[in-house]
């Protein structure tokens, strides 16, 4: 197995706070808006529920083989051919999901704040540093969130407070007038926006914990922040905003912030995304990270460099940026990169817990 720096269950806590935050805070309230109605909270919270259930499998398939991450076991429980290619797979998964990310976030920053900047030098910008800090060790990554886990906190106060002004909670009215099927399709809908604990997947190993329950604790915890979070920003969203509003505004977040005024600081909206880029760099950094591992395991022994892979997946997202220059575009992208997340994430670990146990009890009763 390659060697990784091992990182603490702090550490760990701190990389996956990140990374669950950093992906759909801004146009959470939005999307589910379109599907659970004025239920969104309870869609999201729902959703953050069913991510827990996959800390605990992934942390119970870990717990198999606490020795070695993802990438080296799954040669062990389907076949090496086949665990090849679905390290290829879990590259370009991860590799696609920085990417989506990245044009996303570059398509944020071009309408609130930069209108006049080319949107190319927006995606470029936010790659190099990506790029540059994905090139890291995991415990570098882990050092640099713990030092900016105070920027979540932050946004999580003003997104606060600006839901004091102006709220109505007749907004939030009634509940469950559709039934349960708009919530169910909204916590789907909304799963992908937890997709950061995948992390332990490749983690797990490198852990440093006084027992396989603290790891879980950890887990747990950040999970837990991560639902607060988001139940937090879609109800001061539905209760600031009508239903119809929700459904046309595609960061409700930025525009309360906008609209919302304090003595001593001008523009809170620019403000929280300049600060927030820290969240969102975050993310994609640690997918581009897990990307270069998952090629670097295509052999036993390491497959290349990590910082060739890296800077490898910068030019490819900068090359396919040319062609995601539509919100439109973005937007359809993601669907696809949603039914993924649920494979992967969900039904791949399954399918390989059920296997692992199999095998286990084939070789027990020989």
């Amino acid at each position: 197995m390659i060697k990784e720096e091992s990182i603490t269950g702090r550490q760990l806590f701190a990389i996956v706070v990140m990374v669950q935050l950093g992906t759909e805070v801004l146009s959470l309230p939005h999307v589910e808006a379109d599907v659970a109605g004025q239920d969104t909270w309870i869609a999201v919270l729902l959703s953050g529920l069913f991510a827990q259930l996959g800390i605990l499998l992934i942390w119970w398939l870990g717990s198999r083989y606490p020795d070695r991450n993802l990438y080296t076991y799954i040669s062990t429980i389907v076949g090496k051919p086949i665990g090849l290619c679905m390290n290829a797979v879990f590259g370009l998964y991860y590799a696609f999901s920085g990417f989506l990310l990245t044009t996303n976030y570059a398509d944020v920053l071009k309408r609130w704040m930069f209108v006049l900047s080319p949107w190319w030098i927006l995606l470029l910008m936010l790659l190099i540093v990506c790029g540059y800090a994905a090139t890291s060790t995991l415990r570098s990554l882990a050092l640099i969130s713990q030092t900016m886990i105070i920027v979540p906190i932050v946004g999580f106060l003003l997104i606060t407070l600006s839901g004091t002004y102006g709220f109505d909670a007749k907004n939030l009215l009634p509940v469950l007038s559709g039934g349960w099927n708009p919530v169910m399709k909204g916590a789907y809908a909304a799963f992908s926006s937890y997709v950061g604990y995948d992390l332990l997947l490749y983690a797990y190993p490198y852990v440093r914990s006084r027992s396989n329950k603290g790891l879980l604790l950890w887990m747990s915890i950040a999970n837990a922040i991560a639902i607060v979070f988001y139940v937090a920003v879609c109800l001061v969203c539905s209760t600031m905003f009508s239903l119809r509003q929700l459904t046309y505004i595609p960061e409700p977040i930025v525009f309360i912030l906008k609209n919302y005024q304090l003595e001593i600081i001008q523009s809170l909206d620019i403000l929280f995304l300049i600060f927030y880029a820290c969240v969102v760099l975050s993310t994609i950094y640690v997918y581009f990270f897990l990307s270069s591992k998952a090629f670097m395991h295509l052999r036993k022994n390491g497959w290349g460099k990590q910082s060739v892979w890296v800077w490898a997946i910068v030019c490819a997202c900068f090359a396919g940026g040319f062609f995601m220059t539509k919100r439109s575009n973005i937007i359809q992208v993601a669907a696809l990169q949603d039914q993924a997340s649920v494979y992967l994430i969900v039904v791949l670990p399954v399918i390989l817990l059920v296997l692992s146990t199999l095998q286990r009890t084939m070789r027990n009763g020989v």
